[in-house]
């Protein structure tokens, strides 16, 4: 009986697979910009926590080595997590819409 459910699951999986692919031979632009999206989104998180993190582990591990002194790396530091903030915003509100077709 688990057989059936791992042989339904792999077939379905299979359909899908075929699926995307009969759709992906005419891409559009749309398409393309979907991607576009969804990349940039992916992007956007993924270097949003990794400077965070990269940031936090300095300062909590004490090895935070700036050059700067200290109101100059702090305004550094924010300006840089605005930024990230600003982009992740702006590319999460340009693919809001993308499953309501």
């Amino acid at each position: 009986m688990s057989s059936e459910g791992w042989v339904r699951r792999l077939m379905n999986w299979l359909s899908m697979l075929v699926w995307i692919f009969k759709v992906s031979k005419k891409p559009t632009r749309s398409n393309y910009m979907v991607v576009l999206k969804l990349g940039a989104l992916i992007i956007a998180i993924l270097g949003i926590y990794s400077f965070l993190f990269n940031i936090a582990g300095e300062y909590l591990a004490s090895s935070a080595n700036f050059n700067l002194p200290y109101p100059l790396n702090l305004v550094v530091v924010l300006t840089i997590v605005v930024i990230l903030g600003i982009m992740l915003i702006l590319v999460i509100l340009s693919t809001r819409g993308l499953g309501r077709r």
